[in-house]
């Protein structure tokens, strides 16, 4: 089984929830369970679109946008997931983007240009995958398109709908 980067926009009462079901729990369980149609996994991307914004030389701002996208930030504290039957046991504990930064975050993602970032890359697609570090049979490109637009469209939904973003390995 792959461990893969998740993502699930949720309001802030359903984290409420989640919290207070931790603290009556005798074993802590959140019971987090964020609406599938509100959840993205990210595969192994995060790692390799990080490379390619450096790469294409995106700048500061764009490169920290991303990774905040998936890492999270110090608050809002959602330290009361990090239970084996809610996010599992793989990687760092989860963290999460509250709706006010989810807002700057889509809109950082949004003024990224994709064109000139993927016109970074080698012509030769093994090339390519080799200056981002994976290690893949074939062009990255599409792979990488559709993680990153996924990625966007996902933040865009949840800023207009004024959402935390959670994120986990899982």
């Amino acid at each position: 089984m792959a461990v893969t980067q998740q993502l699930a926009r949720v309001t802030t009462e359903h984290l409420d929830l989640c919290r207070q079901a931790a603290e009556v729990s005798p074993d802590a369980n959140p019971q987090w369970d964020p609406p599938r149609a509100d959840w993205i996994d990210l595969d192994w991307s995060p790692g390799p679109l990080r490379q390619l914004l450096q790469l294409a030389e995106a700048g500061d701002a764009a490169v920290a946008a991303l990774e905040r996208s998936t890492r999270g930030d110090a608050l809002p504290d959602v330290s009361y997931l990090d239970h084996e039957d809610a996010v599992g046991s793989f990687g760092p504990p989860p963290a999460a983007v509250a709706p006010a930064a989810v807002a700057e975050i889509a809109a950082a993602l949004a003024s990224i240009d994709w064109d000139a970032a993927i016109a970074a890359l080698p012509a030769d697609a093994q090339e390519a995958a080799t200056v981002l570090g994976m290690n893949v049979t074939g062009d990255p490109r599409p792979y990488l398109a559709g993680h990153f637009e996924a990625l966007r469209a996902f933040y865009q939904r949840a800023a207009e709908r004024r959402l935390t973003v959670v994120s986990w390995w899982d």
